[in-house]
């Protein structure tokens, strides 16, 4: 335990000078984790029969996507919106920040995908589409978005997201409760517009993932993909943020929330097969995340479970873990591995364990050497925690 103690690391959201510091929510960082087994066990397992019962809650692992951005949103905001509202909005230190937390593991990633799929950059196509990659562009273009590291294309969206961020957060701070609880509302209502007309022209792929092509799937597959069409779940978090920091419910209160969000979350991917593909990929969830994570928000028995060292390393590692598992899943089947549960768990241990080591080695020891470098150039702008 005090080997877990020494390597996780837990942080208050960065701030400005002068600016209070905010406890770290365990909870919701722990909470990381299971999203990215869910969508884990969504990639690596084929077909989703195989997990009886749970066969529609496995094969919708892609709503764990629109829990992240939810989540990214919710955190950023309640990361940096005392810093805003005190008038220390500094675009260049945000955006360091954010290179520093995501861009070297997925460089990383990138390198090892490359590698694996050398053969691949005979076709120029190809070579485009590595360099798509590489700028976190692909997700603008269906014909890049699917190379060398499916997953990838949550990068690109995030990308987007973090340009939008610091251009919103002060215009959708909500002056009354009614403005609070509005902004979730009208960013929901966003979110399913695109997906209720793809409901309304192409009503069969829209209901079920298209596994194989047919009529209006180009516009299935856009729409689940292009980052302008996923902001809304961003959005949504960011403004749920807002309702936590005015508004946030009673520490009684939370814990009702995130066991009630919690089994209508469970009910809802347990018969996520009687609802629309794209709807519930774009975010049809969305006020089922809000119940968990304003749930989680607060210190009561549920986040103390999910508070301890273990838990909190492997969300910290959470982030690290969807790469790596997208890269695994990109070439299992050039090491002759099946898509069964039985192989999925014998490869995760090995993916989760290559996971820690690369949040411990990599990602942590980057990030503090990038925001130091900017620290000593910038000592006014940033500190150092």
């Amino acid at each position: 335990m005090e080997i877990l103690q020494k390597i996780t690391d837990p942080r208050s959201p960065a701030v400005s000078p002068g600016v209070p510091r905010l406890p770290v929510l365990n909870g919701l960082t722990s909470i990381r984790f299971f999203a990215a087994l869910h969508v884990s066990f969504y990639h690596l397992v084929r077909p989703f029969s195989v997990w009886g019962p749970l066969a529609a809650a496995m094969g919708a692992g892609y709503s764990g996507v629109c829990f992240f951005f939810f989540l990214s949103g919710f955190i950023l905001t309640y990361s940096h919106a005392a810093e805003y509202e005190a008038g220390r909005r500094n675009f260049t230190k945000f955006f360091v920040a954010r290179f520093a937390r995501i861009y070297p593991v997925y460089f990383t990633i990138m390198i090892v995908s490359g590698v694996a799929n050398a053969a691949d950059f005979h076709n120029p196509v190809h070579i485009i589409a590595y360099v798509a990659d590489l700028l976190l562009l692909q997700s603008w273009s269906m014909r890049m978005v699917n190379f060398f590291n499916g997953g990838a294309w949550t990068l690109s969206c995030e990308a987007f997201f973090y340009l939008v961020f610091p251009f919103v957060l002060i215009a959708i701070r909500p002056k009354s409760r009614i403005a609070a609880f509005a902004w979730p509302a009208a960013f929901f209502a966003l979110a399913m517009a695109a997906p209720l007309v793809c409901m309304k022209l192409f009503p069969g792929p829209a209901w079920s993932e298209p596994l194989a092509p047919v009529r209006g799937e180009d516009l299935i597959f856009l729409v689940s993909r292009l980052p302008l069409l996923a902001v809304p779940g961003f959005l949504a978090g960011m403004s749920v943020g807002w309702v936590f920091l005015r508004f946030r419910p009673s520490v009684n209160a939370s814990a009702t929330l995130a066991i009630t969000g919690g089994l209508m979350l469970a009910l809802a991917l347990l018969y996520a097969d009687h609802l629309p593909f794209i709807a519930i990929h774009n975010g049809l969830l969305i006020p089922l995340y809000a119940m968990v994570v304003l749930g989680l928000s607060q210190p009561h028995w549920i986040t103390r479970i999910l508070s301890g060292s273990l838990l909190v390393l492997l969300g910290e590692a959470s982030y690290a873990f969807y790469l790596v598992h997208a890269t695994y899943n990109t070439f299992e089947h050039r090491l002759g591995v099946g898509s069964s549960i039985r192989e999925a768990c014998i490869a995760l241990p090995l993916v989760i364990g290559v996971s820690v080591l690369v949040h411990l080695y990599i990602e942590r020891p980057a990030r503090r050497a990038i925001l130091g470098w900017w620290a000593t150039r910038h000592p006014r702008q940033m500190q150092i925690q």
